[in-house]
Order: C-alpha cells, then sequence, then structure tokens
C-alpha cells in the first residue's frame, strides 16, 4: 500500500511537472464584418509580450503558449481594437477568431493609407489604377496588361523588345509622359519604352487620363502614365519571377530588399533579364522564277531581342529631418537585331492568292544597341506650420519634396553589311553598296540628360492644399558616323534641349467631402540650340529657337453617394518636342529642327457606379466621354527610303467613348471583365502638307477595340491555402487603314482586317505565412490568328509560356 501512494505521488507530481511545460499553439482568422480578410492586423497576447502579424488570408499563428487564462487582442489601423480572453486546456480547442468592426474615429488615417492604391480613384484627378497583383503571376507582359483597361491601346511593331506606340484616348508616343515612381522613365533602366518593362518590377500602373497634375512637372498632351514600384518592408523580402516559352523566350525578374524599422535605413536592388529569338512564323511574298509574288510561310531569322537592367537603390525614412532621403542608381543594355524596315508592305490581294501577306526586303545583320547609366536622388521632409492655436497649428504643414536625376545613354546603329537576303534568310547576292537599309553607317549617339522637380505644397487644412512645381530638364546631344572619315558627318552636330515647366495648383474638399476641386495654371518653356561645323567655311553654324506658353486646367469630382460618383475636367496643354523627334533617334529618324509644340484642348466626363452585396458579389461599372481637339499635331511619317521624320499635322479632332465593367464572385469563385473603347480622331487641317487628307481618319490608328475575360478560383483544391485559377481573356479589334483613306484606289489600300485574338491558362498557387509560390501555364493567341499591329509587321502567333513567380515576406511594411 505505501508502494502504490508512494507510485501515486510521483505520478502526479509528473503530470502537473507536465502540464505546466506543455505549450499549445493558437491560430485563427482575422476578419472585417463583411468576412473579408484582414491584413497585416496584430494579434497579441498581453501577458506573454508575444505578436503575431496576419497573412494574405487574414489568417494567423501563435506558437509555445502554456496552458492557462489568456487575454488576446487584434488591433490595426482602421478598425476597433478587439480583445478575447480564452482559456486553454489540454482539451480546450486552440482555433481563436477575431470578427473586426469600422473604426469611424479613423477614417481620416484610413484615407490617407489606402489612397495610394486603388483609393487613388477616388480624387478628382482623371486617374485609372491597374493593379499588377493577379499580373504578376501570370506571363502577359506590361503592354498586355495595360490594353486590356478601357481607352488604352499599345501597339507593337513585332515580338517581344520590338518597337511600341502606346495609345492614351488617342493620342499616342509622346504626347504620354511616362513615369516610374514619378521619375521620367528615360531616368530608369527602362529607357528603351514602356511596353518593355517587367511587369512584376511594377506594384501597380497610374494611368491618368487628359488632364496631369502638375507633381509630375510635365508638358503631357493627353495624359500620363506613373508606374509604382514595390512597397519598402521591414526586415527581408524578395521576390523571383521566371518565364520561358515559345520563340526561345525567357525573362527573369528579381527584387531584394532590407529595412531596419528602428534605425529608419532601407535598401533595396532589381534586375531583370530578357531574351528572345522572336522567330515566329509569318505569311510573306516572295518572287518566284518569273518575277511574279508567291505566298509563304517563313520564320523571322534576324528579329532576336536582349536587355539587362540593374538598379541600387539606399537612403533612409522616418526621420525628423527626412521623410525619404534617397538615392538610386541603375544600368541598362539592350541590344536588338532588326529584321525589316519601318513600313514594309501588306499586301491584300486575295485574287491573286495573296491573302495580308507582308512584302519588303528583309534585313539578314542590321543591329541597333543602347546603353544606359544614371543616378537618381530623392528628398522629402514635412514642416509643421507657425501658429498661435494649437489645433490650427496641427492641420497646417509644408511638404518639400525634390528629385533629380543624371542620365547617361549611348546608342549605336550598325549597318554596314553589302549581302542582301531573301525571306527564307537565305544569301541572294553581294550588293555593290554596303547597308541594307540603302546607306552604309555605323551611327553612334549620346546624350547627357539632367532633370530636377522641386515640388512645395502647403495644407491650409486637412481639406484645402496649395502646391508649387518648378521642373527643369537639360539634354546635350551629339554623335559620330564611324563611316564618315575626313568627309562632312552631320552626326557631330551639338544639340542643346532646355525645357522648364513650372505649375501653380490648388486642392479643395467640400460639401463633406462629396465635392472635390483641383484648379491649376501651368507655364512651359523651351530653348533649342544646334552647333554644327560647316567644313567649306570652317567656322561654326549656330542655330537657335525659344518658345514660352501657358496652359490651364479645372478638375471636379462629386460623390452622389457612396456607391456613385462623377468627375468632369478640362484642361489647355501644351507638348514640347523631345529630344528624337528634334534631332531625330540617329537611327532611322531624321532631325526638323522647325518642329512646332503641340497644343490640346481636352475634356473627360467620367462616372462610376459600383456596389458590393451581402452575397460577396461586387461588381462597378464606368464609363468616360472625352472629346478633343489638338494643334500642331506631331506625327512620324516615313518615307520610300524608309527613313522618317516628325512633322507637324497641324490640327485633328479626337472624341471618345468607353465602358468598363467587372463583377467578382458572379458566383462563388467566378469573375467577369469587359470593356470597350470607340474613337473617332480624324485630321482637319486646312493647310499645310496634309492639308488633302482633311477629314481623314489618323491612320495606322485602331477606331474600336473591345476586351473581355473570364476568371473562376477554386480554393483547396489539394491542400490548405493553395488555390487554382483557370483564365481566358480575349481582344477584338476593328479593321482599319494604314494609309491615308482618301489616298489611292479602294481595291489597292493597304488595311488591318478585323482582329479577334484569344488567351487562355491556368495558374496554381500556395500561399503561406511569408508569401507565396505560383506556378502559370499560359497560351497566347490561342486560335493562331494573323495579327497585324503597328508599321503592317505580322506580330506572333500560337505561343505557350509558362512562368514561376516566388514573393517572400518576413514582416510588416513600413
Amino acid at each position: 500500500m505505501k508502494n502504490l501512494l508512494l507510485t501515486l505521488l510521483l505520478m502526479q507530481i509528473f503530470l502537473l511537472s507536465a502540464q505546466n511545460t506543455l505549450t499549445f499553439t493558437i491560430q485563427g482568422r482575422v476578419t472585417d464584418s463583411s468576412d473579408e480578410p484582414v491584413i497585416y492586423a496584430y494579434v497579441v497576447i498581453d501577458s506573454l509580450n508575444q505578436a503575431v502579424a496576419t497573412d494574405l488570408d487574414g489568417k494567423y499563428t501563435l506558437k509555445n503558449i502554456p496552458a492557462g487564462t489568456h487575454r488576446l487582442s487584434t488591433q490595426t489601423i482602421g478598425f476597433v481594437t478587439k480583445s478575447i480572453t480564452v482559456k486553454i486546456t489540454n482539451h480546450s480547442l486552440s482555433e481563436i477568431n477575431f470578427i473586426l468592426q469600422d473604426d469611424i474615429l479613423s477614417l481620416d488615417e484610413i484615407f490617407i493609407k489606402v489612397e495610394t492604391q486603388k483609393e487613388k480613384e477616388n480624387t478628382a484627378e482623371a486617374v485609372s489604377v491597374i493593379e499588377t497583383k493577379e499580373a504578376k503571376l501570370q506571363s502577359a507582359d506590361l503592354r498586355e496588361v495595360m490594353a486590356k483597361t478601357e481607352g488604352i491601346n499599345v501597339q507593337r511593331a513585332g515580338g517581344l523588345g520590338s518597337n511600341t506606340r502606346f495609345a492614351l484616348n488617342g493620342l499616342s508616343g509622346e504626347q504620354i509622359r511616362f513615369f516610374f515612381d514619378e521619375i521620367p522613365l528615360y531616368f530608369t533602366p527602362y529607357a528603351v519604352g514602356i511596353a518593355n518593362v517587367p511587369v512584376n518590377a511594377v506594384n501597380r500602373v497610374e494611368v491618368y487620363k487628359g488632364v496631369v497634375p502638375i507633381q509630375f512637372g510635365a508638358d503631357a498632351l493627353g495624359g500620363a502614365v506613373n508606374l509604382v514600384s514595390h512597397k519598402v518592408y521591414d526586415d527581408w523580402s524578395s521576390s523571383v519571377a521566371y518565364q520561358f516559352g515559345s520563340f526561345h523566350t525567357h525573362r527573369l525578374t528579381t527584387h531584394l530588399s532590407y529595412a531596419s524599422d528602428s534605425r529608419g535605413w532601407f535598401v533595396n536592388t532589381g534586375e531583370f533579364y530578357d531574351n528572345s529569338d522572336n522567330n515566329y512564323k509569318i505569311n510573306v511574298a516572295i518572287p518566284n522564277d518569273s518575277g511574279q509574288l508567291q505566298p509563304q510561310t517563313v520564320e523571322r531569322f534576324h528579329d532576336g531581342y536582349r536587355a539587362y537592367g540593374i538598379h541600387l537603390k539606399t537612403g533612409i525614412r522616418h526621420k525628423s529631418w527626412a521623410k525619404t532621403l534617397s538615392m538610386k542608381g541603375y544600368a541598362g543594355d539592350y541590344r536588338n537585331e532588326v529584321q525589316n524596315s519601318q513600313a514594309p508592305w501588306l499586301i491584300d490581294l486575295p485574287q491573286f492568292g495573296l491573302n495580308e501577306v507582308v512584302a519588303g526586303n528583309p534585313f539578314g545583320e542590321v543591329l541597333f544597341t543602347n546603353q544606359s547609366r544614371g543616378i537618381n536622388l530623392h528628398y522629402q521632409i514635412n514642416l509643421k506650420g507657425s501658429t498661435d492655436s494649437v489645433a490650427e497649428q496641427n492641420n497646417q504643414k509644408w511638404e518639400i519634396d525634390f528629385k533629380a536625376g543624371y542620365n547617361f545613354t549611348e546608342r549605336v546603329s550598325i549597318d554596314t553589311s553589302r549581302e542582301l537576303y531573301n525571306w527564307r534568310g537565305e544569301l541572294i547576292r553581294i550588293q555593290n553598296q554596303a547597308g541594307e537599309f540603302g546607306g552604309a553607317d555605323h551611327l553612334i549617339t549620346t546624350s547627357q540628360n539632367y532633370f530636377a522637380r522641386q515640388q512645395i505644397s502647403y495644407d491650409f487644412s486637412k481639406k484645402n492644399e496649395v502646391k508649387l512645381v518648378l521642373a527643369p530638364t537639360y539634354t546635350y546631344r551629339t554623335g559620330d558616323d564611324l563611316l564618315r572619315d575626313g568627309a562632312f558627318d552631320p552626326a557631330l552636330d551639338d544639340g542643346y534641349l532646355f525645357d522648364f515647366v513650372s505649375g501653380l495648383e490648388y486642392r479643395g474638399n467640400f460639401l463633406q467631402d462629396k465635392l472635390q476641386t483641383i484648379l491649376f495654371t501651368k507655364n512651359y518653356r523651351q530653348k533649342i540650340r544646334i552647333e554644327s561645323l560647316d567644313p567649306s567655311i570652317d567656322e561654326v553654324l549656330i542655330d537657335e529657337r525659344s518658345v514660352s506658353n501657358n496652359g490651364a486646367g479645372r478638375g471636379l469630382k462629386y460623390a452622389w453617394s457612396p456607391r456613385f460618383s462623377t468627375k468632369l475636367s478640362y484642361g489647355f496643354a501644351y507638348r514640347l518636342p523631345r529630344q528624337d523627334e528634334i534631332f531625330g533617334d540617329g537611327q532611322l529618324i531624321l532631325e526638323n529642327l522647325e518642329l512646332r509644340p503641340e497644343s490640346s484642348r481636352n475634356v473627360n466626363f467620367q462616372w462610376n457606379y459600383s456596389k458590393k452585396s451581402s452575397s460577396k458579389t461586387d461588381w462597378q461599372v464606368n464609363g468616360n466621354f472625352f472629346p478633343r481637339r489638338i494643334d500642331n499635331l506631331i506625327f512620324l511619317v516615313v518615307n520610300q527610303d524608309d527613313f522618317g521624320s516628325y512633322q507637324n499635322v497641324w490640327s485633328a479632332n479626337s472624341q471618345w467613348v468607353e465602358l468598363g465593367g467587372k463583377i467578382k464572385n458572379f458566383v462563388k469563385g467566378l469573375t467577369l471583365h469587359a470593356n470597350s473603347t470607340y474613337q473617332a480622331y480624324f485630321n482637319t487641317s486646312n493647310e499645310g502638307p496634309f492639308e488633302s487628307f482633311n477629314g481623314d481618319r489618323i491612320p495606322n490608328t485602331p477606331y474600336f477595340f473591345a476586351n473581355g475575360g473570364v476568371e473562376y478560383e477554386l480554393e483547396e483544391l489539394i491542400k490548405k491555402r493553395d488555390r487554382l485559377s483557370i483564365f481566358w481573356n480575349v481582344r477584338y479589334v476593328q479593321d482599319y487603314f494604314i494609309g491615308w483613306e482618301s489616298a489611292g484606289l479602294q481595291q489597292f489600300k493597304a488595311e488591318v482586317s478585323n482582329q479577334t485574338t484569344h488567351a487562355a491558362g491556368i495558374t496554381y498557387r500556395i500561399k503561406s505565412t511569408g508569401g507565396q509560390h505560383a506556378m502559370t501555364l499560359e497560351m497566347q493567341n490561342l486560335t493562331n490568328t494573323k495579327v497585324f499591329d503597328l508599321y503592317s509587321v505580322q506580330r506572333p502567333g500560337r505561343a505557350i509560356l509558362c512562368k514561376t513567380y516566388n514573393p517572400i515576406l518576413n514582416q510588416m511594411p513600413m
């Protein structure tokens, strides 16, 4: 009996000891009143001073929790803090869920937090925000992502890396300004063009239509596009995306960042590598032995593209003397093989068996390269205003935001071959004269570019702000044709271009924030100077020109209800010619020193209606109507020798109507979206070189196009926290003429027929606390449709692409 009691006593001591050392795991989910996940909310155990943040699904996990009674609380901006007392025993459940209620007193703070995201559309600015969260998982490039938005059309002259023309509400090219984090895109590793920016390097895209805020310090005529980079997170974060597929395409994008919240220091770097042979099949016209054109299908053989870019950014932030102080260095290299001229022929004569086939002479050795190096500086600080009233002082604040940068660019054009090729890539003969374009050159063009943008803003109160922006840019351009030894070389001319854009803006909120208004004025100044050496008189000839113009604009937004709002904006703006338009690009574009600034008067009327029902079905419908008149329209005119120059078309009118809508969870997991755009874009010149085409549509520009898509998601198909997405997208483009519609006989006019293209794919992803892992298999141009875009060049047919994407996030965003 004694031994039994001793044994029982020892067992009791062991059980009590085990109970005291046994630990448990608590997990659960934090949601709002609509059962939507609340991300990055802190869940805290007060007694243990332990806390974790919720993940992208609103889930959290607390480990090593001893048995006993504990108080759990969750808190985040915009929601009422909620606490729960739990008692943990050997047999208790370890799943604790929180449902948070909106904190009405924090609404102002919530607005400040999300205004940089989709809610940016809720301002009086005529802006649309394109989120890239889902696009990063898929193989579509940034061109295709933006082209799914109403009012945007991006034409590409071939495959990956080829020339593109971005059109927004009818205006295109340099009429639209492009930025990366509000810095001109030219001062980044992506200077070649916005369509070639990897989508995984972008967090979101802001598209400003018509009226452009003065904060960019830009002379945009028809709008602006601002690419926003990844956020900087406390601790380590990274992402890797790799894509491969048809036409020997490989695309790699990486991102790595580290930040110390306690020290206020951060560093991030990103790299990208693109490579494609672009050896897709096209339909061409090849003469037979008797000289008659015969249709054949061949592979493009000299159309390779390779690009590489890197940036490194470091700085400090969240200091009393500097909200942000950073420096960024970058480099970018591009290499393009040139397969054909700017304007190959497109022959459509079905009666002769020629159904939309490409003609003209292909090139076998022409090469373009581009190297870009630079550095950018950013400094931002907020300062409290001075006043006798403490309450008013808290509402008054100065903000100084200064950006500056330097860029060096070298472009090389090599066309020295005497060999003549056919579309099969076969050598036909050796020419007497070198140069596949018709004249040999080995041209090196260099430019040094400087920019600065000083923004000073003052908040009179939370509802009234005044902003002043000063933005000078300076470019020095010269070159050298290595084949002109001892002869007069116009490439050696020194070109100087100075632009100065300044603006003053007022923003105000009235009627309990239902009415928002923006009022601004701008001044545009430009000075051009060309210095050239005339060997016949052995002296320097100087050609100078200066212009100065004023513009203004107004924006209004009225929220009729939480679901319905309208925007009305008007702008009178100028667009100063860029260096390539004035000096040429040293490759295919010739100089035109007489080019005048463009001007436009444009109106935008936008409306948006959205609804979120109790069944979790979200839907929205939006539209826009925008008449415009453009004077001195700058247009690229290509001659018979395949060289072009920019010229003023004198005037043009554009009226656009666009409509879009989206339904999320139409049935559980099913999302539908569609949009369409129609434009009437006509030449109205009564004098000048294009007077005879008065009333014609602007050539080589689609006037009606539409997009649509379906996505269906299945959750937890194989394991927890996984998701399978099946998607399908379609795009339709109405037929349009490549040249002026009144020129030539109807039966011989080059025309792009109606085009309908499809893309479909499947994405599988697994979420984890630190990020997610995704893989996509996609087929583009599913039906292998013959697609033509810019300059009559046939674009790729069916292509299969595979992509992996692995973002890793360790901590909370700073």
